[in-house]
């Protein structure tokens, strides 16, 4: 009767890293090499809004027509196979043929004497008949040179020879959208086109009536203003595309280990090849086709190729294994037999376009808000064409010399035509300001700075939406291993016999029937292994950290892993898994005795033994595995307590820079709205033309955007609570720092547009002149304005706006580069925006305005707001509003 011999190991493990160690600021495990993943739990609410006018929203969101195209090749790819085979069988069977699977001829493909159709025909089709016929595993690795248990020779020569026969596994990326069509996206946009055909217009009349010389200057300046938002918008659109498609290579670039020449290596997914011999644990991505050589209770979700949700288990009966497909339970070893485009997975994923991008939850919540935004400055727009055309017709509009611009019979056609193209002109440009063109960008550009930068923090990011989603978490639930910890292990202490080893690896204290059984526990009941070249020397341990930190202790006690795995048989081995936490093996001995070696978490090993052997066969304690913290955790789980980790302190940052720009943004649009509006209801004439306009909106828009979407995270960010999905974006705090910002502008402006030429002493000048001058400073003013409320922006509920603004090089430059421009554009082009060149008192005034908004917004910040949000309470008010009216 055989005998059952329960072995545990005692050890405490401990972490050293020194990469970890120089970076000690990295507290989140790097997912790329598919070993321990940092995972946050969240709960998320999707939500839905109205978007119009989708080509001036976010361009690289989730096209439901293409998602569907791709669900509708998915199925038909994933039926190929089936399919053909099905029909094949159908037709033999009713032919009344009886059906065999024969070996397929042989075909030399270059050093191999199977080819590439032989393999596909096994593994594509399952076809265990043929398999058996080439001699099963054992048989298809001779044919492919390659040796079951050290895999391939891997140097240079062998793996050019094995792609140029057998293909790499790549496969062909359909070629991305050109600069051209995001040039052509642009143009498409129907504001933009208008203001085209205005320019088009104007341009055409101005000539006919002013000459060549002198009447381009309107049409074209807002011809070029239109070019260059489109040329930016491009370029801004295109570079997006460009750092996606580099993010998604990053994403797909998994990396696994190998086995080659005896020894595991990690490498590249792209750089498996045919005969290569691959590790499988659960988690694992099957990196290729391939068939099974051995496994252990391995368990395949097929869902992603046959679509049916149900796990398969494979073994020898069916042992073929589909690229793509992920390991649901268990351990094995596969044998490449299919690459790149020679697999299925190959197939679809060259047959599909993958979206740059993925349209977020707050992507989608921001569409409601630009859209809302949009119809108001649409609303706006409408209101103020039809009063300036009214006052135009009517006779109340009058030209800088105060002569009325239209008399009815007396006006020719022309020059009315040309007054309300202006109108026309000033409308539409309205709706350029209002419609919020940057907050797609800003998104866009914030979520891949973030992911950028998180990358670099040893966290990548595979979903673009998870990068906001981490703002709103409110659990972290971590593993601690390689999370909290160096993810590098040691044995620093062993305990046997009754007594604590001493060193760990000291040998000579422990009884040879426990040193046996240790060994054989530590070299049998892993999914690890240990290479020796030749001489001996730099042995390598590859595995999980647990594992490499066991091996090693093995070695130092004496192991020789390969003789030792040769002494006994496995019969049966306990994958092991989360659910279960604890792992097994039992092996047979030369002398027919079984073995069960376990090892796992403390708790649940020590409710299932019954004995531990020591040196006088008698119960001992043991000591549990210790993982010592990395420096700093302390501090860390603190944080966490608080708030968060590195992770989420990067998707509060994204969430935070959005409502930056959006009261930015915001600010700016109701200020230029309420000036255009009152005056030209009050006047007739708009202080702030469609060219200025233009250059407010890319100020605002491309330059806002990346001036303030790639703020990074402070500290300040993990004092707050977590956003709730369903709380408004703009919040109560937003609403008081635009308010008064807005406010104050509209003030200061039209104070300036109806009584600028007596406090700015222009009441001597010719009429023609003092107008271009009150102009010309009322929107200087007003850009500086926005330059200055930019710094307000960055720190909407801080006093002190400067913090940390010299690091941010990005910001500080695009400020620099608006003040620039913007002293080129009053001093050397005022025919095109229609300005004049100001003196130093003006300037001084203009900056000056822009000044106050610092010291105003101090001032604002002392004012308290309420914690319930406007929108909640204007809901309680039309609740109560409803009830007397139901009761009645």
């Amino acid at each position: 009767m055989p005998l059952f011999y329960e072995v545990l190991s005692g050890v405490i493990l401990k972490k050293e890293d020194e990469q970890e160690r120089r970076n000690k600021s990295a507290t989140v495990t790097n997912p790329i090499n598919n070993k321990r993943q940092h995972k946050l739990l969240c709960l998320f609410y999707p939500q839905a809004a109205l978007v119009l006018n989708a080509s001036r929203r976010f361009r690289y969101t989730l096209d439901l027509k293409k998602q569907e195209e791709k669900t509708q090749i998915l199925r038909k790819i994933r039926a190929h196979a089936q399919a053909i085979r099905a029909a094949y069988l159908f037709k033999a069977a009713g032919d009344g043929q009886v059906i065999e699977t024969t070996k397929p001829p042989a075909a030399s493909a270059g050093e191999f004497p199977i080819g590439q159709e032989q393999l596909a025909s096994v593994s594509r089709e399952h076809d265990t008949v043929a398999l058996q016929q080439y001699g099963g595993v054992a048989g298809i690795s001779n044919l492919l040179k390659t040796n079951l248990e050290k895999g391939i020779h891997g140097d240079d020569a062998d793996l050019l020879k094995r792609r140029n026969a057998f293909g790499s596994n790549d496969y062909p990326r359909k070629k991305g959208r050109s600069f051209w069509m995001f040039m052509w996206d642009a143009c498409k946009d129907l504001t933009l086109i208008i203001l085209m055909v205005a320019a088009a217009a104007s341009l055409a009349l101005g000539i006919k009536s002013e000459g060549i010389e002198e009447g381009w200057y309107d049409g074209g300046s807002i011809a070029f203003a239109v070019i260059l938002v489109i040329v930016v918008t491009a370029i801004s659109d295109y570079k997006q595309s460009l750092q996606f498609r580099n993010l998604n290579e990053e994403k797909r670039n998994i990396h696994l280990e190998v086995i080659r020449g005896g020894r595991r290596i990690e490498i590249s997914i792209y750089e498996i090849v045919v005969g290569d011999v691959i590790p499988l644990n659960i988690g694992n991505q099957v990196p290729a086709d391939g068939i099974l050589i051995t496994g252990h209770s391995l368990a395949i979700d097929e869902s992603s190729m046959t679509g049916e949700s149900k796990i398969v288990h494979k073994d020898s009966k069916d042992p073929f294994l589909m690229s793509g497909c992920k390991v649901a339970d268990g351990s094995g070893t596969m044998l490449v037999t299919g690459v790149g485009v020679n697999t299925e997975w190959g197939l679809l994923m060259a047959s599909i376009s993958e979206d740059t991008g993925e349209e977020t939850p707050l992507q989608v919540r921001l569409n409601g808000v630009a859209t809302f935004i949009g119809i108001v400055g649409l609303s706006v727009a409408v209101v103020v064409l039809i009063v300036l055309l009214a006052r135009f017709f009517s006779g109340h509009t009058r030209d800088a010399s105060g002569n009325v611009q239209f008399k009815a019979g007396k006006t020719k056609v022309g020059d009315a035509i040309d007054g309300a193209i202006k109108i026309v002109t000033v409308a539409v440009t309205i709706v350029v300001v209002a419609v919020p063109e940057g907050l797609p960008l800003a998104v866009t550009l914030t979520l891949a700075y973030s992911m950028r930068k998180m990358m670099a923090d040893k966290a990548l990011v595979r979903r673009l939406s998870a990068c906001e989603t981490m703002g709103s978490a409110t659990t972290i639930c971590s593993d601690k291993t390689g999370t909290l910890t160096m993810n590098q292990m040691t044995v620093v202490e062993a305990y046997a016999g009754g007594k604590k080893n001493d060193p760990p690896g000291n040998k000579s204290e422990l009884s040879p029937k426990l040193h046996s059984l240790l060994i054989e526990g530590v070299a049998q009941n892993t999914n690890g292994s240990v290479y020796v070249p030749e001489g001996g020397n730099d042995v390598e341990v590859s595995g999980s950290p647990t594992e490499k930190a066991i091996l090693h202790w093995g070695l130092e006690i004496g192991m020789n892993f390969d003789s030792t795995r040769s002494e006994s048989s496995i019969i049966h081995v306990f994958p092991f898994n989360s659910e279960k936490k604890r792992g097994g093996v039992a092996v047979q001995t030369a002398d027919s005795e079984v073995h069960i070696h376990w090892k796992g978490a403390a708790e649940i090993v020590l409710a299932c033994c019954t004995r531990y052997i020591d040196a006088n066969d008698q119960l001992v304690d043991m000591d549990e595995e210790k993982d010592p913290c990395r420096p700093g955790v302390k501090d860390s789980v603190e944080l966490c307590q608080k708030s968060g980790v590195k992770v989420v302190r990067w998707g509060r940052s994204v969430y935070a820079n959005i409502q930056k720009f959006i009261q930015f943004q915001l600010t700016v649009n109701v200020a230029a709205l309420v000036i255009n509006v009152v005056a030209a209801v009050s006047s007739g004439d708009v202080p702030l033309n469609a060219v200025q306009l233009l250059w407010v909106n890319l100020i605002m828009d491309t330059l806002g955007a990346l001036a303030l979407a790639t703020e990074p995270p402070t500290d300040h960010l993990m004092d707050r609570p977590p956003v709730g999905r369903r709380e408004p974006l703009i919040t109560n705090i937003m609403w008081r720092n635009l308010l008064i910002q807005a406010m104050y502008q509209v003030s200061v402006l039209l104070v300036l547009n109806f009584r600028g030429r007596s406090i700015l002493g222009l009441t001597h000048d010719k009429n023609d002149h003092a107008i271009k001058v009150k102009n010309t400073l009322i929107f200087n003013a007003f850009v500086l304005s926005q330059i200055f409320n930019e710094f307000n922006a960055r720190k909407p509920d801080e006093f002190n706006i400067f913090s940390g603004v010299t690091k941010n090089y990005l910001f500080m430059g695009i400020v620099g580069l608006t003040v620039v421009l913007q002293i080129i554009i009053i001093e050397f082009l005022g025919k095109f925006t229609s300005t004049v060149r100001l003196n130093w008192k003006q300037w001084l005034i203009s900056v000056i305005i822009g000044f106050i908004s610092w010291p105003l917004a101090v001032v604002g910040k002392l004012i308290p707001v309420p914690d319930t949000p406007i929108n909640n309470v204007f809901s309680r008010f039309r609740g109560r509003r409803k009830e007397p009216e139901a009761s009645q």
